[in-house]
């Protein structure tokens, strides 16, 4: 599924109407998905916020049908406006609809009404100020009275080519994106505020604009395909390097999540024979007998729980010709060593806090994050988080991350996860973990509720591969 940045969003928009479709007949059709919306969730009064971009043309759309449909309406124009955002606007006086310059008090907001954000658009870039910063409260303050807030395209204050949060931003119920799928709805801070989201391409197709990113979707995943005769050498064999000085349980937890991916043997060098789960083919701290299974192994997980004290070992793992998932203390050591840029395939799976340190700088921006990430090391990334993304050539953006998985050990079962599959020689294995990961955290959310442990989701992977 193809998501766009703003630039990209305006590009489409712009070839859209060259194409033949004009901005106002645009404005309509998404004015009428809009209150398809409105309509069912509406009990009361509708208040359209009106801002000074096409996202006002929409939000006179919407008051211009609630007109139509004898609802009582409150249109609060911010600013004025111009093109086809003025036809829509003159379309709804013409109709016989009033327009208030200023904003009414909170106290007249009841339970039942529904508030239309077109406030700001795809293009906004900057902090909220003056007159609609304050209607981005009043907003908010009327939620809290009970009302219902609808977005046009992206809750107004929110960053559509990042996902970055201003100071203020409209913390909407539901967010309706408009002809195309702006990016940032998905990740960085928007899943706080963008409530449930709405697509409608309005009858129109993609013009060969080359999306800036794309939904991680489970049809376009390649999962590993074993053959009737197939046995445990045959079906992968992973290396997990973790879980040393007294952190056992990370090493393990890597171990079985990618054993329970399909991989057919997973050899385990960290976790002492009393912790170690017998599945684990344990591995002595010795490096020439690393060094020995690594020419067996078919990829390398290195990292979970490892401690400060591995680098010979972490060394050996990168200069060799095996697929590399790096994670957690192995990502410290790539931050520290900056070894030269591996040719084979290597996957790193780091949260925000970890790539500051590889960075050496804080990077809000998850885009550009991913992409200075390659630029300084090569391969690719799996940047952890709400609305985890992969990438960077192209970059997916994962719509399913829950926030349960924020608990201890939920990153080393991803990495195990990863790590399976790429020992089973499957196509963008970043890609195939992430999505498996997060569908077993809402399999466990359904049985245990809204909190997991780590181990809950290892349970899991197999019901989530087979479905």
């Amino acid at each position: 599924m193809f998501l766009y940045n703003s630039l990209k969003s305006k590009e489409l928009d712009q070839l859209t109407i060259k194409n033949g479709i004009s901005g106002f007949l645009l404005m309509m059709r998404a004015s009428k998905k809009l209150w398809t919306i409105a309509e069912k969730n509406l009990n009361g009064k509708v208040y359209s916020i009106c801002g000074s971009g096409n996202n006002a043309g929409d939000a006179y759309g919407v008051a211009s049908l609630a007109l139509m449909d004898r609802k009582e309406v409150k249109c609060i124009s911010l600013s004025d406006v111009s093109g086809d955002a003025f036809l829509a606007k003159q379309f709804y006086l013409n109709l016989g609809g009033k327009i208030l310059k200023k904003l009414p008090k909170n106290s007249s907001v009841k339970k039942g009404d529904i508030i239309i954000d077109g406030i700001f658009g795809s293009g906004l870039a900057r902090r909220p100020q003056g007159k609609f910063a304050n209607a981005i409260n009043w907003i908010n303050n009327s939620k809290k009275m009970g009302a219902k807030i609808l977005s046009v395209d992206l809750p107004s204050g929110i960053n559509a080519s990042n996902g970055i949060a201003f100071n203020e931003v409209v913390k909407a119920d539901f967010t309706m994106m408009c002809l195309s799928k702006k990016q940032g709805c998905y990740t960085g801070d928007a899943p706080n505020f963008t409530g449930k989201l709405f697509f409608d391409d309005l009858g129109c197709k993609n013009y060969k604009i080359k999306p800036s990113s794309y939904l991680i979707k489970k049809k376009s995943l390649d999962f590993p395909k074993h053959n009737p005769t197939s046995y445990k050498g045959s079906k992968g064999k992973l290396l997990v390097l973790g879980g040393w000085d007294n952190m056992e349980g990370a090493g393990c937890l890597a171990g079985l999540a990618g054993l329970k991916t399909g991989a057919g043997k997973v050899y385990s060098c960290g976790p002492s024979f009393k912790s170690r789960p017998l599945e684990l083919i344990g591995i002595e701290k010795n490096i020439d007998k690393f060094r020995n299974v690594i020419d067996k192994v078919d990829a390398i997980v290195a990292g979970p729980g490892l401690g400060n004290n591995a680098n010979t070992f972490l060394q050996l793992s990168w200069e060799s010709n095996k697929p590399l998932v790096l994670d957690a203390d192995g990502l410290i050591w790539l931050a520290n060593e900056r070894p030269k840029k591996r040719k084979v395939e290597f996957i790193g799976t780091p949260h925000f806090g970890e790539a500051k340190i590889l960075l050496k700088q804080f990077q809000k921006d998850r885009f550009k994050l991913i992409h200075d990430l390659f630029d300084l090391y090569g391969g690719k990334w799996v940047l952890k988080g709400a609305g985890t993304i992969t990438g960077p050539n192209p970059i997916f953006v994962n719509p399913y991350s829950d926030q349960i998985l924020g608990t201890a050990g939920s990153g080393d079962v991803l990495a195990g996860i990863i790590g399976g599959f790429l020992s089973q020689k499957t196509n963008n294995a970043s890609n195939l973990g992430v999505w498996v990961h997060s569908k077993c955290a809402k399999e466990v959310a359904k049985k245990k509720g809204k909190t997991l442990v780590a181990s809950d989701l290892i349970d899991v992977i197999g019901n989530v591969i087979k479905k």
